[in-house]
């Protein structure tokens, strides 16, 4: 694999792709708005490029390209409405690249941030799509490891799609998971933080919960200012009982939710186990229009 810092010789073209306005940059890549270079400049952007940064030294460079190429993986095989879409990527020289579908719609920390509600019936379908997307991983023998609510994209329609996947990995992978992200910290499960930890599905099942807990009780349950703050608190704190604490939350999926948030991996339900559950539960709340505050 060539690995240079050379910069693109013309900005606005990558491979067949014609890039559009900048939506955001981070740590490792840039990520625009795009279009195939065939079609005319004032065409609709209906895609999205992630670019790796020119700048990064050799090493990051090569952690960059592990991260794409594990999206690439992980969204090219898992081939499921609830998971992002792999339409093109390039690994082998720079510019290193992947191109996936534009997703009209928030991401779920957006619109928990901006809707003053939802109905329990829609929250309990968001939620099952949450499930939906990890169960199709699992099945394919691969964890998710980066839920949380920022790479859950909600459509215009309601319906969920499942982004983040370059924290995928394998199970049975031995791999050190945990970056300097508090965001991504608060969702992860206890036993990620060992540097033993050997990827399982349970540890997926955890972050859900939490995900589901937050949802109900407005705050995620495991804080601090600082990534060990956040793992002392993912592996003492015992958080509160939605049955008692949230009169809103379904009785059943409070008791879900407190056997998926079990410190000992080996007693939480399985993603099918749990699917299950939710299904059952939103079958039975299917008309229940009740607001949930987010």
């Amino acid at each position: 694999m060539q690995l240079t810092n050379d910069t693109l010789t013309n900005r606005e073209i990558v491979s067949c792709w014609r890039l559009g306005e900048q939506l955001t940059g981070g740590r490792w890549y840039d990520i625009y708005r795009a279009a195939p270079k065939t079609y005319s400049f004032d065409s609709n952007h209906d895609f999205i490029i992630k670019l790796i940064h020119t700048n990064l030294d050799y090493d990051q460079r090569c952690l960059a390209i592990d991260r794409m190429a594990r999206e690439a993986q992980a969204t090219e095989q898992l081939n499921h409405p609830n998971i992002i879409r792999l339409l093109d990527a390039g690994l082998d020289q720079a510019p290193f690249f992947l191109v996936q579908p534009w997703i009209e719609g928030r991401s779920l920390d957006r619109l928990i941030s901006q809707a003053p509600h939802l109905s329990l019936s829609r929250v309990l379908w968001v939620i099952r799509q949450i499930a939906e997307g990890i169960k199709a991983g699992h099945e394919k023998g691969r964890a998710f490891l980066g839920l949380d609510p920022s790479h859950v994209m909600v459509g215009k329609t309601g319906r969920i799609t499942l982004i983040g996947w370059s924290h995928s990995h394998a199970f049975r992978d031995k791999v050190s998971i945990i970056s300097n992200s508090h965001q991504l910290a608060r969702y992860t499960a206890p036993e990620c933080f060992s540097n033993e930890y050997r990827v399982q599905p349970s540890s997926d099942v955890y972050s859900l919960g939490v995900l589901i807990h937050q949802i109900f009780s407005i705050q995620p349950p495991f804080a601090g200012e600082s990534i060990p703050q956040i793992r002392q608190s993912h592996r003492d704190l015992i958080p509160e009982d939605l049955i008692f604490s949230q009169p809103d939350c379904p009785q059943a999926l409070g008791r879900l939710v407190k056997q998926m948030l079990s410190k000992n991996p080996e007693v939480r339900p399985t993603m099918r186990e749990v699917l299950n559950s939710l299904i059952g539960v939103e079958i039975e709340h299917l008309s229940d229009l009740t607001p949930i505050v987010l």
